[in-house]
């Protein structure tokens, strides 16, 4: 198995500031989904790419690290998902996987992944 070890979300980009956004039609609201969909699929579509087929997210106290149409997603492209690692446990992972952890998808390669014969 190829590993990633992930420390970014894999949820659409939340906003620095506080606030409340109103929605009033439906062609809006479709529009906001629909970009949505597309970063998170941009994303796991990279995950991919990378060769990677078992992805460990680190957990994440500011926001939920993944939401259910990543999951979906990764779980199409045949991609085993582990959430909510522990920041304790990544320096342990990372010495026995080989796994590097990743703290941006753009830094997401192939040299970056480590192996495992049985998951």
């Amino acid at each position: 198995a190829k590993i990633g070890l992930i420390q970014f979300c894999l949820t659409a980009p939340k906003t620095d500031i506080e606030g409340q956004v109103v929605v009033s039609e439906y062609a809006a609201m479709d529009r906001i989904l629909r970009e949505e969909r597309k970063h998170i699929l941009k994303l796991c579509k990279k995950i991919k790419k990378a060769g990677c087929n078992v992805v460990l997210i680190q957990k994440s106290v500011l926001r939920d690290a993944v939401n259910d149409l990543s999951l979906h997603f990764l779980a199409k492209m045949k991609i085993l998902v582990v959430t909510n690692v522990e920041r304790t446990d990544i320096e342990f992972i990372s010495r026995t996987t080989g796994a590097k952890p990743v703290a941006h998808v753009d830094s997401f390669t192939a040299e970056k992944l480590g192996s495992a014969d049985m998951v």
